[in-house]
């Protein structure tokens, strides 16, 4: 049920964009959690669909990306994404605080698409009631106004118009005291900031639906996963419903600020340059050191730049903190670091990938299509292995170009308790990060493909990167030194010649420096281990092209360059730096000859 609309404002126009973007954008207008992700494989094959709103179980409900919706009703300012799945006893809370979003009435407010995962807990049945409750309410709104009051305004518009003049509610660095007494964060009171489930009473639909502004809505879908995780498959189907052109997400365990979204799409309007406004986070509930200081490091990525060059380190922003611009997104769907990328109807898919191990082989639970890579034209599509959604998605985003801001403020209140997925799923390990990260620095398009790679670092951690770094060039593309083709299909279809050619040329493109941070690195150094990488790879016949698809020489073939290719001597190395702590990275920069921590040849990837 979409709750009726009362706003006949105008729809905004539209806003300039990137020249990579073709959509025209409106110029006014955690990693994943447990509440959707599950252990096991539920599913071999994708299951059928079961899309179904709130208030009519069962029946599909059609509704095609951005626009009107074949209906005279304006669009909302923004459409944001919730997957669900076990949200209680938190969810009323979170449902509670978009309702509230404030700001947004003047342009068609915002629209709240909830979609189930098979909740057992009461979830769904708590969604579909807040519904109907908002329907029920817009009737007697409506009522009312045909009672004769039209043309008076009420009393909840006229503050909330208040409001917006005076810029009371603006989130501009808002200070804890004052709003929600002793112990509030943002306006919320220290009791709905609970992480124990057992000492948490959560809000009455009454009182989530009273605090409602005008204009927002809430829809509820329902859908089967396919695997173990319906997070990003959730996403992808909130996305086919969204109708607006600034699209958000929202995590249901967490909380907003009353006017985060307005302040999202304020920023947006004031960079026309960025594709996405990002911003700072709130933690809540269980407190713990190193999550406190990863999230400072997070905050601390303001530029786009900081936030590009940081994503080997870690994601620079919570996915679930970012208002996103529809063509932005479609660009996301298209980039997926395969070689040739996306064509046909692959070109249009939807931009969340949701990557788990499903029979043995890696699958895409997010796409209701062909989750298995099945289709003879995919095959060359599946990554080389699996990893969160929201480092997947960051990866994607910047290996297509675009720009990511973020505003100086805390707009985002991510809860924190020791069940979360960040803490312990199996693909959110250092080793599953790890191979996203080699994953995407040898992707087509990636900063690493097309060059040799020098990693600086010490022992195991060292070793871990070398290794994948080499199992990655020979197993998945070959990273362009085999063109797409596998090492274990050249294998099958020629011998173990090809494969032992490809780990020579794998451990002549990748090799590792024992290096502390701190110790002095000069010219003299940087030379021999330039000269070391240079001699092993003319010795594996290795031939980097102009356009970064190096291809490796035959036995016979002997360097096997042409007109298009670069001699290996000439392409200076890639140097990476698998250091992480603040500290080590200060040593580093300070000591290591001609570090360039803001260029294209230095990447800290800790």
């Amino acid at each position: 049920v979409i709750a009726i609309r009362r706003t006949s404002s105008p729809i905004p126009p539209p806003m300039r964009t990137h020249a990579r973007d073709s959509a025209a954008q409106s110029e006014h207008c955690k990693r994943s959690k447990p509440s959707h992700e599950g252990d096991d494989d539920k599913h071999s094959q994708p299951p059928a669909e079961n899309v179904a709103a709130a208030g009519s179980p069962g029946r599909a409900s059609e509704k095609p990306p951005g626009g009107n919706n074949g209906t005279d009703t304006p669009p909302p300012a923004i459409s944001v994404l919730m997957p669900c799945r076990n949200a209680m006893p938190w969810l009323p809370d979170c449902v509670a605080s978009m309702l509230a979003q404030a700001g947004l009435q003047h342009c068609g407010g915002l629209e709240l698409i909830a979609v189930d995962d098979a909740s057992t807990d009461g979830s769904l049945e708590w969604l579909r009631e807040c519904a109907a409750a908002l329907a029920a309410a817009d009737v007697e709104e409506e009522t009312k106004a045909g009672g004769g009051t039209t043309g008076e305004q009420s009393d909840e518009a006229r503050v909330e118009e208040e409001e917006d003049n005076e810029g009371r509610c603006s989130m501009s660095k808002q200070s804890d005291e004052g709003r929600g007494g002793e112990g509030a964060v943002c306006g919320f009171s220290a009791d709905r900031l609970e992480w124990e489930a057992s000492r948490f009473t959560p809000l009455s639909v009454v009182k989530a639906v009273a605090g409602r502004r005008r204009g927002n809505t809430l829809t509820v879908l329902t859908m089967d996963a396919f695997g173990p995780s319906g997070q990003g498959k959730a996403l992808n189907l909130s996305f086919t419903h969204a109708r607006g052109e600034l699209i958000g997400e929202m995590e249901a365990d967490d909380l907003r600020p009353p006017r985060a979204f307005a302040t999202l799409r304020a920023a947006l309007a004031a960079n026309p340059a960025w594709d996405c406004a990002t911003s700072e986070v709130r933690l809540i509930g269980w407190p713990r050191p190193g999550m406190e200081r990863w999230i400072e490091w997070q905050n601390a990525q303001h530029t786009s730049r900081a936030m590009e060059k940081g994503r080997f380190l870690e994601i620079p922003a919570l996915r679930g903190t970012g208002l996103y611009r529809r063509a932005a997104l479609a660009a996301v769907a298209a980039a997926d670091g395969a070689v040739g990328g996306r064509t046909g109807a692959d070109a249009a898919a939807l931009p969340y990938r949701d990557l788990w191990v499903v029979n043995g082989q890696v699958a895409d639970c997010a796409d209701a299509a062909d989750p298995l890579y099945a289709r003879p034209e995919r095959a060359a599509m599946r990554p080389s292995g699996w990893w969160p959604v929201d480092a997947d998605f960051w990866q994607r985003w910047f290996l297509a170009g675009l720009i990511a801001g973020k505003v100086r403020s805390p707009l985002y209140l991510w809860r924190q308790y020791p069940a979360q997925s960040t803490r312990v799923h199996a693909r959110c390990s250092l080793a599953q990060l790890r191979a996203c990260k080699v994953h995407f620095l040898l992707a087509a398009g990636g900063v690493a493909r097309g060059r040799p790679v020098q990693v600086w670092g010490t022992g195991e951690t060292l070793k871990a990167w070398i290794e994948d770094l080499q199992r990655t060039m020979v197993c998945w593309d070959g990273a362009g030194l085999q063109g797409a083709v596998p090492a274990a299909a050249l294998a099958r279809a020629s011998g173990a010649g090809d494969v032992r050619q490809a780990l020579l040329v794998a451990a002549a493109a990748a090799v590792g420096n024992e290096y502390k941070p701190g110790a002095p690195v000069g010219k003299k150094r940087l030379q021999e281990e330039d000269k070391k990488s240079r001699e092993a790879m003319e010795a594996a016949g290795v031939c980097f092209s102009v356009t970064a698809v190096p291809a490796y020489a035959s036995d016979k073939g002997g360097t096997g360059c042409d007109g298009d290719c670069i001699s290996a001597a000439h392409r200076p190395p890639l140097r990476l730096f698998p250091f992480g702590m603040e500290k080590a990275r200060r040593k580093v920069a300070a000591t290591f000859r001609d570090f360039d921590e803001d260029g294209d040849d230095h990447w800290f990837v800790g």
